[in-house]
């Protein structure tokens, strides 16, 4: 997928490349990261992923989000990888995922059950009823029906 679609969504983003370079898959484990891929490095619990750009850079990625703040040094001299600055890339990363698989949850529609008793009782009976329409119809756990218009 083009990287601009990719990019669709996310407010205050910084590039520096091609932004209409074809993005073969997205990744925030810089083990995953192949030609071609779009690496996002994201600040985590344990470990911080803009610590290993360096190995990322040299398994030839399309593009390289960072957050801001990051010390852009390490992309001195770096060619054919588009590289992005985005506030939050922990965000970024949803919204990146979410077009470049076509936004799944737009086509899901949701009834969530709330109270103290007869939630059970209640999320199968509008289960039994959706599904009497032809509805494909999956409850979770936490009391919600989730199915397809």
């Amino acid at each position: 997928m083009e990287l601009k679609k990719l990019l669709q969504g996310i407010e205050g983003i910084k590039a520096k490349g091609d932004l209409e370079v074809d993005v073969k898959d997205i990744t925030n484990d810089s083990r995953n990261v192949k030609k071609g891929s779009m690496f996002i490095a994201i600040k985590g619990f344990e470990t911080d992923g803009h610590r290993f750009i360096s190995e990322v850079i040299d398994k030839a990625p399309s593009a390289i989000m960072v957050e801001e703040g990051t010390d852009l040094k390490v992309f001195a001299g770096v060619e054919g990888i588009t590289i992005l600055v985005a506030p939050n890339t922990r965000q970024a990363l949803a919204v990146v995922s979410s077009n470049f698989y076509g936004n799944p949850s737009q086509k899901l529609k949701l009834i969530g059950v709330t109270g103290t008793k007869g939630k059970t009782t209640t999320t199968y009976m509008i289960k039994e009823m959706l599904e009497k329409q032809g509805k494909k119809v999956r409850i979770n756990w936490n009391y919600c029906c989730i199915y397809k218009w």
